[in-house]
């Protein structure tokens, strides 16, 4: 019997597992909403027990419509990247989730400039509110009896496979850019005195390279999902290296760099050697790259296509998808509340509208929206350098043809638009693939890599002359609202105070 693959990945938006044949083809597909997170405000938080329900929900989905589990050989699996899923001594919750784009360590972060100096110096990657370095930092000034009751602190990928194995490990690639060095691939002890953390380094899993990472699927889970007992459990890179992978991204020929537009926005390119980089933004993070040789370095922002979610509660009637409307409207996307991570890195980081007025249209403000995410991609990749060539572009943003089209123009690349939606089980297969099925490179790019679903040459002419002029202005605006961010952020803090005062 030929052997077939599962993936999982549980993403922030929504948990999706797929079954993978022995050429490539994925044969069955799972998915649901994540009905496990919880936003109040800058808390946004995970409940750690749906998540894990959910996750086995879309596996026993996939195996019933293959009917049964006779000839899997292994599950692969990934998550949301960043964020403390914090377990105690028996390997259960502690409570919530803190998720990446949980903003309470936020306020903390003026005053550790300096430290976070420090850090940046040894991992590479500046702290941001989504650092699990901050988070526990958070936690020993806010909730001490919290920290000193876990045992391990975790990642979303690292609690499922404890729930799949029971057994607790994990990857480097994902936490060096907190803990360590990518140079040295070794977590560094300075990292948790520059901060004063009281416990950092002694929480975290044991440490394996991604192909080896993993344990037996564990009996009690097996008979929940319908899978053979001890069958390999795989833990694959994060949930922004799987995808980029599923996108071609140093596993197609000639692609490079790529972005994905889903809940956050990310910008990445491969690099041979990331001290290349022409410049080191705040918010870049370096991974070893799963594949092969070389580093994936990205930019992972807050701000991705929900910003036309947030666009769309405060405005009325937006078209969507929204067609080409050029117009003097400039925003400045950053609408989340623990600002912007990349590739600006500023925990104040806000949005504005510049050149609104009462003739400005729902398309205009809606299209202006496209633009500010075409605009930031820009941004990142001339700050990542890297070879020429085709960008992969992913996520949700990647069905829309005239966002595509514009960031060729914006970008002057060519553009690769994938809209399958499953880039991250697609990147998770072709690891196991390789890892358990032993399928060659070659085969990996020919069979197991979908050929994107369109490739979008820059326009010229006009158009091109106004994303210029525009993404110049774009910049230009941003550098001088930048300095008032922190100011923004006092008012918007005394603005609440008053408000909970009017209303006790």
């Amino acid at each position: 019997m030929d052997p077939i693959l599962l993936a999982l990945d549980s993403g922030t938006t929504a948990v999706k597992a797929a079954a993978f044949a022995a050429d490539g083809r994925m044969i069955a597909t799972a998915e649901r909403a994540n009905g496990a997170l919880r936003r109040d405000g800058i808390r946004v938080e995970q409940d750690m027990e749906v998540t894990r329900d959910e996750a086995f929900a879309v596996l026993r989905d996939c195996v019933a419509q293959i009917g049964g589990a006779a000839q899997v050989r292994g599950l692969v699996l990934t998550g949301q990247g960043d964020g403390l899923w914090p377990v105690d001594a028996a390997g259960q919750p502690l409570g919530r989730a803190m998720t990446w784009l949980d903003g309470r360590a936020r306020d903390m972060m003026p005053a550790l400039a300096p430290q976070m100096d420090a850090v940046q110096a040894i991992t590479g990657s500046r702290p941001t509110a989504a650092s699990a370095s901050l988070q526990l930092l958070w936690l020993q000034r806010h909730d001490p009896a919290r920290l000193a009751s876990i045992a391990q602190a975790l990642r979303l990928k690292e609690w499922l496979l404890l729930c799949l194995t029971g057994q607790v490990a994990a990857e480097p690639t994902a936490a060096l850019p907190v803990w360590g060095s990518w140079q040295s691939g070794e977590m560094r002890p300075e990292v948790q005195a520059a901060l004063g953390l009281q416990r950092g380094l002694d929480l975290l899993p044991p440490f394996s390279p991604v192909g080896q990472c993993g344990a037996p699927l564990a009996a009690r889970a097996a008979r929940d999902l319908g899978l053979p007992a001890g069958l390999p459990v795989l833990l694959g890179p994060g949930d922004v290296q799987a995808s980029f992978i599923g996108m071609g991204l140093g596993s197609r020929p000639g692609v490079s760099r790529g972005s994905i537009f889903g809940t956050s926005a990310i910008h990445a390119c491969l690099h041979p050697d990331p001290a290349a980089m022409q410049a080191t933004p705040a918010g870049t993070m370096v991974q070893r790259f799963a594949l092969g040789e070389g580093y994936l370095c990205f930019h992972p922002g807050f701000n991705g296509a929900t910003l036309l979610h947030h666009l769309a509660r405060t405005f009325q009637d937006l078209p969507n998808p929204a067609p080409p409307a050029y117009s003097a409207l400039i925003l400045h996307p950053f609408l989340e509340p623990g600002g912007e991570r990349a590739p600006w890195t500023d925990p104040h980081a806000q949005g504005a509208f510049l050149g609104l007025t009462a003739a400005s249209s729902p398309a205009e403000i809606a299209w202006a929206g496209r633009e500010a995410l075409a605009f930031v991609a820009c941004h990142s990749h001339a700050l990542l350098g890297g070879a020429p060539g085709a960008l992969a572009l992913g996520g949700g943003l990647a069905a829309d043809r005239s966002f595509a089209q514009f960031l060729a123009t914006a970008s002057n690349r060519m553009v690769q638009r994938s809209t399958g939606g499953h880039a991250g089980l697609r990147g998770l297969a072709v690891i196991g693939a390789r890892s358990l099925l032993q399928v060659s490179p070659d085969d990996l790019a020919a069979h197991w890599l979908t050929p994107p679903d369109e490739t979008l040459l820059p326009q010229t002419g006009a158009v091109a002359d106004y994303a210029g002029q525009k993404r110049r202005l774009f910049t230009d605006l941003l550098d001088a609202v930048m300095p008032f961010w922190a100011a923004l952020s006092d008012l918007r803090a005394t603005a609440q105070t008053l408000t909970k005062r009017d209303t006790a």
